[in-house]
């Protein structure tokens, strides 16, 4: 009983000193940071996930997790709290976010609840969730923000392919990129693969879409053609609707 009332004791202070701290401190980064420092990431909400079994073996750099194998300093927004500077790692291949809270842990991996999860920043790029989108049905998941404006959003699904490989007694797998392009226009989503794609959305822009559509680039960087493409596109509608000089 004396035991019990102790870990009560100690879990009203930690609540206590976060509502405290929260009302007098600014929502910054080095305020959590402070906080997760002095009270541990497993006292926060983001102790609040399930343990992380890894299934498939990598051998080589072809792994399934964004830009690194390791974790990497990120942040996210998680059940409506801000966490910044955690180690994050974002698996392609299930499309989860995977948090480290150290080793001191039976289960030190934990997968967030993705429910849970708004948006996070990870390896230089922006993420958000897309719980239920308009337009095609299959849009849902963690999209990589490629980039924003005020006539439209341009979206990146990364995604993998999974191939298992034998070599002597060793089975091991390999993951090979394989992603997929959305843009957001009027609250609307839709799937960007080819130019036929773009002139559905404005067939009175084809002429526009002919003259500026690389396909070199495209192939060379896809990433890059689209930001180019649809910054280029943003602005010729900008142009169209510029007062007229009296």
């Amino acid at each position: 009983m004396k035991t019990k009332t102790i870990v009560c004791a100690l879990l009203l202070t930690v609540v206590s000193a976060k509502i405290t701290i929260a009302q007098s401190v600014h929502k910054e980064p080095k305020y959590y940071n402070w906080f997760d420092d002095h009270v541990k990431r497993f006292n926060t909400g983001l102790f609040n996930g399930v343990e992380y079994v890894e299934l498939y073996r990598t051998i080589n750099d072809k792994h399934k997790f964004f830009k690194s194998s390791e974790f990497q300093l990120g942040s996210v927004m998680y059940d409506g709290q801000f966490y910044d500077q955690v180690p994050l790692k974002y698996d392609l291949d299930t499309d989860q976010l995977l948090l480290n809270v150290g080793y001191n842990y039976p289960y030190p991996t934990l997968i967030l609840f993705k429910s849970k999860i708004e948006s996070f920043h990870i390896g230089g790029s922006d993420f958000i969730h897309i719980k239920e989108a308009s337009g095609e049905n299959d849009i849902q998941g963690f999209y990589e923000v490629l980039m924003k404006n005020s006539f439209l959003t341009v979206l990146k699904k990364n995604g993998t392919k999974r191939f298992k490989r034998i070599r002597g007694t060793t089975v091991y797998y390999e993951f090979i990129s394989e992603n997929d392009y959305v843009i957001r226009y009027n609250d609307t989503f839709h799937k960007i693969e080819r130019k036929q794609d773009v002139v559905r959305i404005w067939p009175d822009k084809k002429e526009f879409i002919n003259e500026n559509y690389n396909q070199a680039l495209k192939k060379n960087n896809e990433d890059v053609f689209w930001k180019n493409f649809f910054s280029k596109l943003s602005d010729s509608f900008k142009i169209n609707n510029r007062p007229q000089d009296l």
